[in-house]
């Protein structure tokens, strides 16, 4: 369980949210709002990223999991490697081919760099690697940016059902997309439900 007290940031002179306080529970929430309202910005602040203007949040447990909007890939190595690095595992490799393959990969796929990936792959990448770093972390949050970008319907679906897998623990999709709430068993807040505490 994480609680967030009485939550206030500000960015570049201009108040992002004011007073943002309740509690989340184990599950998956879809945080939505417009463009620049400041949805990655308290992602962050709960992540441990950035510091809140005031306000404090509890219950943070371990590390925490995270899927930035872009993939941040490491350019010099397999896709299949990507997933890996976040292993310590002898078998990570193992790990690593098998969800990329529920993701939709073949073994020639997995052997390319980033560079020869479409932007919709390497994300594919970037969420496989952050579910392999989740199954092997103790932690009881997973912050999720933006995670079916650049995906189709297909593919879309086949990562929502491995990242349901991993609602034991609370996990924050930001999104922007009304019907992810759906996909993902999850349920859809706002800031101004955080503000009022009514979800």
């Amino acid at each position: 369980m994480i609680t967030l007290s009485k939550l206030t940031k500000s960015f570049g002179g201009n108040r992002l949210f004011t007073d943002l306080s309740g509690t989340l529970t184990e599950g998956i929430y879809c945080l939505q709002g417009p463009s620049g309202c400041g949805k990655t910005t308290l992602g962050r602040v709960l992540a441990g990223l950035e510091q809140a203007d005031s306000g404090s949040v509890t219950g943070i447990i371990g590390r925490p999991v995270i899927l930035f909007q872009e993939p941040r890939l490491l350019p010099s190595v397999s896709a299949r490697k990507n997933v890996a690095c976040v292993s310590r595992r002898k078998d990570a490799l193992v790990g690593a081919t098998a969800l990329l393959r529920l993701l939709g990969f073949t073994s020639n796929d997995m052997d390319k760099k980033p560079d020869e990936l479409s932007g919709g792959m390497q994300q594919r990448v970037a969420i496989a690697r952050t579910l392999l770093f989740a199954a092997e972390n103790e932690g009881n949050f997973v912050l999720l940016d933006e995670p079916f970008r650049g995906l189709d319907a297909t593919t879309k679906e086949k990562a929502a059902s491995l990242i349901r897998e991993i609602s034991r623990r609370v996990v924050l999709v930001i999104t922007h997309d009304e019907s992810d709430a759906a996909l993902l068993n999850g349920k859809t807040i706002s800031f101004t439900d955080l503000q009022n505490e009514i979800y």
